[in-house]
């Protein structure tokens, strides 16, 4: 029988898995119970990302518009529209942008004590530039046009009245005689 044994002693004995299964768990214990591995603290939970609501101040939101480097009448354009024409008291700007992204970029730039919506065009009669002098008053149009918005500006600012001066007086100094025909060469 001694040789019967001998040809199952491979089976007594442990294979490779079952030893490195056996020195894992061994392992794992030991760790566990503090007896031999030491404890890292734990990892700092990092903090809450910012909620999607606010806006850096270099980010835009989708649909906004970008400041250009134009202006007229004190208003930055969008760096989407382009200056056509340039008056002392108007301004014409074009621009392939959307309608109501460009009323919105307004809105946001101006003081508007009204504002007139319709369905291509929207109308700030009497709209005060933020940053401009106080008094300075401007009519924003921002047309929809085919394949493309119109920005058109005008300087509405009502003129100075020189102080102590009758009525008869500011109608002569603005070269209009009370009773008598108007010259249009006394201009």
């Amino acid at each position: 029988m001694g040789t019967a044994a001998a040809s199952d002693r491979h089976r007594l004995l442990p294979t490779t898995g079952s030893v490195v299964l056996v020195a894992s768990l061994l392992a794992a214990v030991a760790c566990g119970a503090g007896t031999g591995c030491a404890k890292e603290s734990p990892a700092p939970v990092p903090a809450p990302a910012p909620a999607a609501s606010i806006v850096s101040a270099d980010r835009l939101l989708p649909g906004e518009l970008a400041e250009g480097h134009e202006r007229a009448m004190g208003l930055v354009l969008p760096r989407e529209m382009r200056l056509l024409r340039i008056f002392d008291d108007a301004a014409v700007a074009r621009g392939r942008v959307a309608a109501d992204a460009v009323s919105n970029y307004v809105r946001k730039r101006v003081d508007a004590a009204g504002v007139e919506i319709g369905a291509a065009k929207t109308v700030f009669p009497k709209a005060h530039v933020k940053g401009q002098p106080d008094g300075k008053v401007v009519r924003i149009e921002v047309v929809h046009d085919v394949d493309s918005t119109e920005l058109l500006l005008r300087d509405v600012t009502p003129p100075l009245i020189a102080p102590g001066l009758s009525e008869d007086e500011r109608w002569r100094k603005a070269g209009v005689v009370p009773g008598k025909p108007f010259d249009p060469n006394a201009l």
